[in-house]
């Protein structure tokens, strides 16, 4: 081994995995594919009920841990603390990283070395791996955490490599932010650290309807404790007040047609508590905004009433039919 390979450091890539084993070895090999080759991987099984170690078993350089269900925050965090890397990357279990992810962020790193943690860019595929398409942010210079506040501008955490004081600092993941635990951290990061962006692809995020973002009430509900929790924060800097109300606004407006189409889904399926939960939601959070969403919500709203009221109308007239006995 040469010397500069000696001093390079170790880099750690943390897979939480829930019930995604048919998923887990792409990830995995993701990791060991890097074309940087110092890496730790470590997978924590978070109380899976499928074959998730039987697959791990395949990979013996794979530092294993198998936890009760504790949720992504937990299963992150307790992959943290089992890992020894100077710079952390976390990666979901039916997600990618790029060969050159690890080389991409640690040249950003070399770049700004003041940086506490660095992002990257991702593409989008499908459930059976294909691409979809590349969201891309313009490059942040300044202002990372009111930028933040306003609009969620990490395309994905798992486009993002930090530094372990980082983690250590912030400790880590806030599980009572669930499922929007990885942007309240990545607020907290921003406001206490500079960071740095760069536009490698480093991921490839897998869409699939098992996707948190496409939970909306869920995700309405947690997205309003973050901004909750940043109140204090804003409070007497009249810049940072006015983007966390916009961010309030485009996180009611990025999850309320979300929280719409769970609600009409939910009442298709006479799911009538799943149902009621995204109508408290709608009506706590979102408010007067509904009105602001695209007609095609309202439509479909209408078309289920108009449906609901055919179906009831026929069954309240329908013939009633004797039977005459011989």
């Amino acid at each position: 081994m040469i010397a500069d390979e000696r001093e390079a450091p170790l880099v750690a890539v943390i897979i939480p995995c829930y019930n995604q084993a048919q998923f887990l070895p792409e990830a995995v090999e993701s990791a060991w594919s890097q074309t940087y080759r110092k890496m730790e991987v470590v997978v924590v099984d978070d109380g899976s009920t499928d074959n998730t170690a039987e697959v791990v078993a395949r990979y013996p350089s794979v530092r294993y841990i198998r936890q009760e269900n504790r949720g992504l925050a937990g299963a992150r965090n307790a992959g943290f603390r089992a890992s020894r890397g100077e710079y952390v990357l976390f990666l979901d279990a039916d997600d990618r990283l790029t060969r050159d992810a690890v080389k991409a962020h640690l040249s950003c790193f070399a770049k700004q070395p003041e940086a506490g943690f660095v992002v990257g860019d991702i593409d989008q595929i499908s459930l059976d791996g294909s691409y979809i398409g590349s969201p891309r942010w313009p490059i942040l210079e300044a202002s990372h955490y009111e930028e933040l506040l306003k609009v969620n501008h990490v395309a994905n955490t798992i486009a993002v490599m930090f530094r372990r004081t980082v983690i250590e600092r912030l400790g880590g993941f806030e599980a009572s932010c669930s499922p929007a635990e990885d942007y309240e951290l990545l607020l907290r990061a921003a406001r206490l650290f500079p960071s740095a962006h760069h536009h490698t692809v480093v991921a490839q995020y897998r869409r699939h309807p098992a996707n948190l973002s496409r939970k909306g009430t869920a995700m309405l509900r947690a997205m309003h404790r973050v901004m909750e929790i940043q109140l204090p924060i804003v409070n007497g800097d009249s810049h940072l007040v006015r983007a966390r109300r916009q961010g309030v606004r485009y996180w009611r407006d990025r999850f309320g047609p979300t929280t719409i189409k769970q609600l009409f889904a939910h009442l298709r399926r006479c799911e009538i508590r799943a149902a009621a939960s995204a109508a408290v939601a709608l009506l706590w959070y979102v408010r007067g905004r509904l009105f602001l969403f695209p007609w095609i919500y309202r439509h479909e709203g209408l078309n289920y009433l108009r449906r609901r009221f055919r179906l009831q109308h026929n069954r309240e007239h329908r013939p009633v039919r004797t039977v005459v006995s011989r």
